[in-house]
Order: C-alpha cells, then structure tokens, then sequence
C-alpha cells in the first residue's frame, strides 16, 4: 500500500509537491462528498422544482464559458500563490451562509435561488482554480510521471469521498436540513486544504500584460478558432466530447430526479450508489493513468464513453425491471448496482479524460490554450443541455429520455473511430514528456 501511494524514483521537489498535493487533496474530498450531494439535497430537502435541478448543473457549467478571461487574468498575474488563495475565499466562503437555511424556508422560492447562487460560487472552482493547479503540478512533476501521480492522488481522493459521502448521506437521513451545518464544515476543510497546496514550490514568470485584457480575450479566442481549424484529431476530439456532453447533461439532471420522485430512493441509498462507483473507479484508476500515456486518447475516449452509454442503458431499464431488496436501510435495484458498475469505468476514466486528454494533443507551451479551449466548450453545451433533459423528460419519460441521451454516445463514440481512421497521428507526442 505504501509503494501504491509512494512511489519510489520521484526527485526531491517532486516528493514534496506529491506530499502535499495528496494531503490537500484529502481534506478537499469532503467538500466533494457534500457537493455529489447537492442535486438531491436540492430536490428533497429544499422541494426544488425539477427545472431548477437542471439549472443547479447548467449553472455550475456555463462559468466555463469564462476560462477565457479567467486564462487571461492568470497569465496578467504575477503572483499566482495570492491569486489561488483569493480564489479559496470566492469559492468556499459563500457556503458558511447554507446556516441561514431552516425547515421553514423549505419550498421557499427565494431560497432556492438563494441556494443556486450559493452553488454557482463554488461552481467556478474548476475554471479559475483548477488551472492555477495544473502550472504549479506541471512545474513541479515531471512529464513522465504526471499521468502516474496525478491518477494516484485522484484514487485516494476518491477513497476519502467515499468515506464522506457515507457519513455525509447518513446524517442527512437523520435530519434532512443537517446539510446547514455540513456544507459550511467542509468548507473549513477545503480552506484548510488549499492552504495546504499552497506550499507547493512555485517560481513566478514575468506576468503577460503586452495588450489590454479585451484585446488579450479576443487574441485568446482567435488562436483557440486556429487550434480547432489547423489540428484536425483535437478538433475531432472535442466534436466528440461535444456529443458525450450532451448525452452526460441532458441525463444527469432527469436521473436526479428519478432517484426522488419515481424510485423514492433516500440520501444513504443514493450515497450508496455513488460510492459502489467510485470504490470500484479506483481500483481502476491507477491502471489507467498509466494506459492513457500509452495509446491514442481519441481510443480512451471511445471507451470512456461507451461505458456511459452501458450506465444510460440499464438505468432506464430501472423503469421497468424495478426488482430490488432493502438492507440496512438501503434500496438496492438490480438494474442500478449493474449500471453503477460500468458508471465506475466512467468515472476512472473520464477523471484522466477530461482533466488531461487534451494536453496529449499538443506540445507543452500549449497545453494551458488546449485546456482553455476544452473547458470553454464545455460551458458551450452546459448553457443549454440540462435544461433540455428536463424539458424532453416532462413530454417523453424517464426511459425515453435515457434511450435518447444514449444516442448521443454512439455519435461520440462514431466521430472518434472516424478520426483515427482519417488522422492516425493524433499531433501531439508518444512521449508523454513533450506533452504535459
């Protein structure tokens, strides 16, 4: 266990920067456990309407659409480590105000959207943050080890989630509001773990202020209009992504609500559930954060989303073969542990996918440029595919709706064998080192 979390042959800074990304990273899983929660609380505890779950995720995706100005504002900036810690205090402190929630604000239309903007302010963690990470880990591993470390400080990550969701889940059966004092103590602990990744070692460059930031902007979106033009596998790659996304968004929202409302499952089933995903994710994961360094990502990607589209199958199948057995408290339907197991692929999968796959399309100068791109698209669907799963689900059901969100995983699945047939080479490196 120790040589799995601990690796030997890793330089001095790496060693360091390792340490402390893991144990960051460990206190920022029970903010994760809370926010994997969030849909649900919304639903059940707060009777939010079914349009506004779809606009909890369509929100926390459309701050994407700014990592373009976000990218622009790191590269003006010339102390990073001030610009990640102001960042901690955006993000985690609006979660202490879930105090102000009480029974009776239960249904409460101004508290529902009270709670949304709330979320909206831990939404751009991933945008404004999460490249912030990636140049102070990418200073301080080296490329032939990123995937590899990175994967390993995801799976115990993973592990303490599943250990928070439990205890999270558990005391929210007690008291559906306990979410008031859950929310705001995973954020000391978020707080207290950014603080902690702080430490990592970082020497600041000469900040880019050479145009005005409207200019800069535009400048950023002319060379992301050439990278999809000219690097034709990468374009491909997030046409494909595209589809996926549509496929992820429009379900995700509806499966929210068929948990509630058609199965009437409670918060430790749906805990359950989730961490019967993640558990087996991370016996998974280690493998393929070596297995992404090794073959075409556009082929890692045809598999990522096919065991989506296996998870979409047998949840809609839930409607109908609703066989199930109670233990402990817990709902447990056969259709859902079966689709929760190729759910497990996709999370493994997707976490490398998503985080990485697209730097393995270009050289390392360019990777914060293609990741800007891959995030931008990303809010490109999420302004307008939750809402749409919703609004399909109310006309055509749940199994409807399900079997037509898996259609979009068959075209992902379609652009990306198409792409390796036409572009082989997919323009970036079989050298991991070129290109993280």
């Amino acid at each position: 266990m120790r040589n799995l979390f601990f690796p030997k042959g890793l330089n001095e800074r790496e060693r360091k920067a390792y340490r402390l990304h893991l144990t960051a990273e460990i206190f920022e899983a029970f903010s994760i456990g809370a926010i994997g929660l969030t849909e649900f609380v919304f639903l059940k505890s707060l009777n939010g309407s079914p349009y506004l779950v779809g606009v909890i995720l369509q929100v926390s995706l459309i701050v994407m659409l700014l990592s373009v100005v976000f990218n622009q504002l790191i590269r003006r900036t010339g102390d990073k480590k001030r610009l990640y810690k102001i960042s901690i205090w955006i993000t985690k402190l609006p979660l202490f105000l879930l105090i102000f929630f009480t029974p009776d604000t239960r249904g409460g239309l101004f508290f529902h959207y009270f709670f949304i903007g709330i979320y909206l302010a831990y939404s751009f963690t991933k945008p404004f943050m999460m490249p912030l990470m990636n140049m102070m880990l990418k200073q301080n591993y080296s490329g032939k080890n990123f995937g590899s470390l990175y994967s390993k400080v995801a799976t115990l990550n993973k592990l303490t989630v599943v250990a928070a969701t439990f205890i999270i889940g558990s005391l929210l059966d007690f008291d559906n509001f306990s979410f008031r004092y859950i929310y705001p103590v995973t954020a000391v602990l978020s707080m207290i773990g950014g603080y902690i990744f702080l430490k990592i070692p970082y020497d600041d460059r000469e900040p880019d202020i050479k145009l005005p930031l409207l200019k800069s902007v535009a400048g950023s979106v002319s060379d992301m209009v050439n990278v999809i033009k000219k690097n034709k596998p990468y374009r491909d790659f997030e046409i494909g992504f595209m589809f996926y996304g549509f496929s992820f968004m429009i379900a995700f929202p509806v499966m929210t609500i068929f948990f509630d409302q058609a199965l009437g499952l409670n918060y430790s089933s749906v805990a359950f559930y989730k961490n019967q995903a993640t558990l087996l994710s991370l016996i998974i994961l280690p493998f393929m954060g070596n297995y992404i360094e090794n073959t075409d990502p556009r082929k890692f990607g045809m598999m990522t989303f096919a065991s989506l589209g296996l998870f979409l199958v047998f949840l809609g199948l839930t409607e109908y073969w609703n066989g199930h057995f109670e233990f402990m408290g817990l709902q447990l339907y056969y259709s859902l542990l079966i689709a929760h197991l190729f759910l497990a692929v996709f999370f493994a999968m997707m976490l490398l996918l998503w985080n990485i796959g697209s730097a393995y399309f270009c050289h390392g100068d360019d990777v914060s440029t293609y990741q800007s791109i891959h995030i931008t698209l990303t809010g490109v669907r999420g302004a307008i595919a939750p809402l749409i799963g919703v609004g399909i689900y109310t006309y055509i059901g749940y199994f409807s709706t399900f079997m037509f969100s898996s259609l979009f995983v068959v075209l992902a699945v379609g652009v990306m064998y198409y792409s390796m047939k036409k572009h082989p080479d997919h323009n970036g490196s079989n050298n991991s080192s070129k290109v993280i």
